[in-house]
């Protein structure tokens, strides 16, 4: 069939959006990297420092840990937490107590420390106070937040999101999966992909997704090897040295640093 006038056209059309999209999504990430990785850590945790830690080290990878002020483990091993942000990690905020919403599946929770009870005015307070632990800490004043248990609610179903823009760069969610769109992220709900449980070559699928789409995947982990919503020891270092080993596709960074250049980078 003979190719037309209007054919070629349409033929180069196609091909110069393709190449416009290609282009877009080399520029996403720093080095042309195909996706960014977020590795994040909760709750200030002995096995963090003993396991996490030490594997981010060696493979040269940089990662967020949000900490509790109140956790007895920063008040015991605070020297190693003031080295973790010497090394490039983020220490970032997760409130003074860690308060969460009580219910049937979170009867855990304190009354004293139960959002269903706090005022606003009293969360706000709470996250003031523990910046200021963390500021005593790193004396940093720029660091992002992680909603406790991911409740983004106190009393009165009263949502805490516009309270928080003034104190942080961004918030870490959690979500079915941790895959965030560049283009349209919401810096105060980024997603987060839970690895309690999981192994290493679930975790490495995940990553693997997040550069086929060129974006943004954040990890939630807790324990490592130990400690409550654990993952292997094993299958954290499965993932340490994929991402090590992949270093030209993905841009492995604390949340901080990929805020700030998503940030720069979307400026007009």
């Amino acid at each position: 069939m003979p190719i037309t006038k209007f054919t070629l056209f349409a033929l180069l059309l196609q091909l110069f959006i393709a190449g416009a999209v290609f282009a877009d999504q080399a520029d996403t990430w720093p080095k042309k990297a195909q996706a960014a990785i977020v590795l994040t850590y909760d709750d200030a945790m002995d096995s963090q420092l003993d396991t996490a830690l030490p594997q981010l080290n060696r493979a040269g990878l940089r990662a967020t840990f949000y900490i509790s002020p109140v956790s007895e483990n920063l008040m015991t091993r605070l020297d190693e937490w003031r080295q973790a942000d010497a090394q490039g990690h983020e220490l970032a905020n997760h409130m003074l107590h860690h308060p969460c919403r009580k219910s049937r599946q979170n009867d855990w929770v304190q009354d004293a420390y139960d959002l269903n009870t706090y005022s606003l005015s009293r969360y706000v307070n709470e996250i003031k106070m523990a910046n200021k632990f963390l500021f005593a800490i790193d004396g940093k004043t720029a660091r992002t937040f992680a909603y406790t248990c991911g409740h983004t609610r106190v009393e009165k179903n009263t949502q805490v999101i516009e309270a928080l823009k003034p104190l942080f760069l961004a918030a870490r969610a959690v979500s079915s999966d941790g895959l965030n769109d560049p283009a349209k992220l919401d810096y105060f709900k980024i997603r987060s992909q839970d690895a309690a449980g999981r192994s290493g070559a679930q975790l490495i699928s995940m990553a693997e997704v997040a550069k086929q789409k060129n974006q943004l995947l954040v990890f939630l982990f807790h324990g490592v090897g130990a400690g409550h919503l654990s993952v292997s020891v094993e299958a954290h270092q499965a993932l340490v040295d994929y991402l090590k080993k992949n270093t030209a596709a993905y841009w492995v960074t604390t949340l901080k640093q990929a805020v700030i250049y998503n940030k720069s980078r979307l400026q007009p």
